[in-house]
């Protein structure tokens, strides 16, 4: 081949490799703006999924307490507990989008939705929890809160739209920009080399993609894994821990406990129960639930544990142990915590007692249907403002009385069957004996039944 034919071919090859390079490399541009954008998008659709959540367990707040405030049924709080315990857990999930999509124009209406709920919480919520009549103005304040609250949420998801809207944008520029690079024709001549190379591009892209995927979803198995076991070791080791506990050895009283781990992987909760004797007739009765799972409800537990002992060892009235727990756990941003503390008198034969969100102590007197007794005040954790009552229950001889965890009752959707399954497990298990109280009322509730939330029983029977 001579020069005047190479040198037609070199301009030719030199001319399609300039344009195949401005080609790839516009598409490259191109790749780089909408895998970018979609990202940002796929992260603003889970901000404002986060919004929305938000403003449920908002909606879910009040609407437990209008249920509460028109018929004054405890029971009606469920969702009111159910949004306060997710409530932070959003927030700070939604603050951390914001934050990593660089939207600073939603963080002050998400600092200010936050402080109208804790004014929902501070000016109605509590006081219409705590007061035994209506209070119409206290619900019309709520309502101004509420809306109030709707606006600033409004406002973000406003904020997340007109980002995702530039987002989009900026792909729709880039694409214009670099379809003005190729001309028709050029693209008509490159198309099979084009094709070819992008084809090789993908392909180089998605293998190293099913790579990566690949180590991290292994990685990620082998730390659930990793995770699992060592929480189960934590279920394990708690069980047996309650199962040899020591109680008071005293003629006239006698206990019983069993604790069940939730059999659910990352279930490992934070119930636990206590008997400690005080003085010679006088023994302090205590247990307790901590909200959520894993290895931070087991530190939560054990701090309210040791707290409420050495507070019972200082005065063990029961309001009193209460109030002085909750104003460190408050201070100390604690889970939320529900318990019991009691105390009963051996001689006399008096069960004294305070509950802090908890379900309510089981007592079955001979000849008599086992009944719940009254209930308590707010969980511990929530506000230094919350006050305990000690309540008074003159039991006599031969009386049984039971205490236990949320996961005893909550098996199934239905609170009132799993308070009326319970009271007759207590009721089977004390009038046929055969085997230790506890562990035969735990057989009789979850009997074919997998228990999904750890579960813990203590009885004491007075002779």
């Amino acid at each position: 081949m001579n020069r005047r034919q190479l040198v037609p071919l070199a301009l030719t090859l030199g001319f399609l490799l300039v344009v195949v390079t401005l080609l790839v490399a516009g598409g490259l541009y191109v790749r780089s703006v909408v895998e970018t954008s979609f990202r940002n998008a796929e992260r603003i659709r889970t901000a404002r999924l986060h919004v929305t959540e938000l403003l449920n367990e908002q909606l879910d707040e009040e609407t437990g307490v209008r249920g509460y405030a028109a018929v004054r049924e405890p029971a009606l709080l469920a969702p009111y507990y159910s949004g306060r315990a997710s409530f932070a857990a959003s927030w700070s999930r939604l603050h951390r989008n914001l934050v990593e999509l660089s939207l600073p124009a939603g963080l002050p209406p998400l600092r200010d939705a936050s402080e109208m709920n804790r004014r929902w919480l501070r000016e109605v919520a509590f006081p219409v929890i705590l007061s035994r009549r209506p209070r119409p103005s206290l619900e019309l304040r709520g309502k101004d809160l509420v809306d109030r609250f709707r606006i600033d949420v409004r406002a973000i998801d406003a904020a997340l739209a007109r980002r995702g809207a530039w987002y989009n944008a900026r792909a729709e520029t880039a694409i214009v920009l670099v379809g003005a690079l190729a001309p028709a024709a050029v693209v008509a001549v490159v198309l099979a080399a084009v094709l070819f190379t992008v084809q090789q591009y993908r392909l180089g892209v998605r293998l190293e993609r099913a790579r990566v995927a690949s180590e991290e979803e292994r990685r990620k198995s082998a730390e659930v894994r990793a995770a699992y076991e060592t929480e189960k070791r934590i279920a394990d080791t708690l069980q047996q821990a309650f199962s040899e506990r020591l109680f008071p050895e005293l003629s006239s009283i006698g206990f019983s406990a069993t604790y069940v781990p939730a059999t659910e992987e990352a279930k490992v909760g934070g119930d636990w129960y206590d008997a400690l004797q005080l003085s010679e007739d006088r023994v302090l009765l205590a247990i307790g639930d901590v909200t959520g799972h894993g290895i931070e409800a087991v530190i939560a537990m054990n701090k309210a544990r040791q707290l409420l002992i050495g507070s019972a060892l200082l005065d063990a009235t029961p309001h009193h142990v209460l109030e002085h727990v909750n104003a460190e756990l408050v201070r100390a941003r604690s889970p939320i915590i529900t318990a019991v503390s009691a105390v009963i008198d051996t001689r006399t034969r008096e069960f004294v007692y305070a509950a802090a969100g908890h379900p309510p102590p089981v007592l079955l007197e001979p000849q008599s249907p086992a009944r719940l007794l009254e209930f308590g005040s707010l969980p511990l954790g929530v506000t230094t403002e919350t006050e305990y009552t000690t309540q008074r229950v003159q039991t006599v001889p031969g009386a049984t009385i039971v205490l236990y965890t949320d996961g005893a009752i909550e098996h199934s959707r239905d609170l009132a069957q799993g308070e009326a399954l319970l009271l007759e497990a207590v009721e089977s298990a004390v009038r046929h004996p055969g085997e230790e109280t506890a562990a035969a009322i735990r057989d009789r509730i979850f009997d074919g039944r997998k228990v999904a939330d750890d579960v813990a029983i203590l009885t004491v029977h007075l002779s």
